[in-house]
């Protein structure tokens, strides 16, 4: 199995990177691999964003299936490839396969891994074959060393060799919450030329990093605690099109959930019908149904629809847009 150095890769331009339609990305840093996302995929094509856990083959299929609307075509990410395919059954994987192997240019999909190594398996080992694979190995310790130095320098500030060694060991050891608390250190020493121990100490607490699920969750049940919980996820660099995909898809399920149990069919035949075979994400939906009407979840999905045509068409801010999607439905 060939594969490239996501560092590498990121410092090249998008001209001198030659793609394959299924682009394969495993390994230690997710940051690295959003960043590569954000600047290989196209600005001239639709793109798509599926969580691997919650979603499903068909949704995929469709994006692939039809002609983009506006653009030159097709891109989506699977975010936890791992966890898509293990909810697929044997003739879902062969149909997987066969939608991959015959994607063609200007369509593309990344497969992102939460691995540290990709699984040598069937359908992986197919997979692999026919793919761009990327590794994002995690630094090594001078690397990242290295890269906290470079990012203070560039900001035109200065440290010396043992306050940058106390300062790398009180940071966590992933570039997402890294790069916020280099950030954070930058903009409280504005006016000084040389970071301090004495600064490092006062600025440098990391926060525990929020999960998109938890969002969800205080979403649905219209808790305004989740709009500092959104505020979290963006300093995480969580895009707001992956959340505003992952709330559409909850709001279409329960949407579903309510319109059948109208229709008295049994709890455990309704998520046969969705394809809901996860026991925690069926005690979730059920759940939330409880809080929310129809008519609240009818409204939700047009608004997220209205939205992110303003935000594709007109350039609305896509973070001041979604916060305030979430305020409005929160206090509705």
């Amino acid at each position: 199995m060939s594969e490239q150095n996501i560092v590498q890769l990121i410092k090249k331009s998008k001209n001198e990177i030659e793609l394959k339609p299924v682009v394969f990305i495993y390994g230690f840093e997710n940051l690295l691999k959003k960043q590569f996302i954000e600047k290989f995929k196209s600005k001239n094509k639709d793109f798509h964003f599926f969580w691997g856990d919650e979603s499903h083959l068909k949704d995929v299929k469709e994006v692939f299936s039809s002609g983009a609307l506006f653009s030159e075509g097709n891109e989506a990410t699977i975010w936890d490839i791992d966890s898509f395919i293990s909810n697929l059954n044997k003739n879902e994987k062969a149909d997987f396969l066969e939608l991959l192997k015959n994607l063609n240019e200007p369509d593309r999909i990344f497969l992102v891994s939460l691995k540290e190594k990709p699984q040598t398996k069937e359908p992986f080992k197919t997979i692999l074959s026919i793919s761009t694979v990327i590794n994002s190995p995690k630094l090594t310790p001078k690397a990242f060393e290295i890269s906290v130095y470079k990012k203070l320098k560039n900001a035109g500030k200065e440290i010396n060799p043992e306050d940058l060694k106390y300062l790398v060991s009180k940071l966590p050891k992933d570039l997402f919450s890294t790069k916020q608390e280099i950030e954070k250190l930058i903009l409280f020493t504005e006016g000084k030329e040389t970071i301090t121990k004495e600064d490092i100490d006062n600025i440098i607490t990391v926060s525990p990093e929020v999960s998109v699920f938890t969002f969800v969750d205080l979403f649905f049940k219209k808790s305004k605690e989740s709009i500092s919980i959104l505020k979290k996820l963006f300093s995480q660099e969580i895009h707001p099109f992956e959340i505003q995909s992952l709330i559409l898809t909850y709001a279409n399920r329960l949407l579903l959930f309510k319109n059948y149990q109208k229709k008295k069919i049994p709890v455990a035949e309704i998520f046969a019908k969705l394809g809901i075979t996860y026991k925690p994400q069926q005690t979730t939906i059920l759940n939330l149904s409880k809080n929310l009407s129809e008519e609240d979840l009818i409204w939700l999905i047009k608004f997220l629809y209205q939205l992110e045509y303003k935000q594709k068409v007109f350039y609305e801010d896509i973070h001041k847009s979604l916060e305030n999607l979430v305020l409005e439905f929160c206090i509705k």
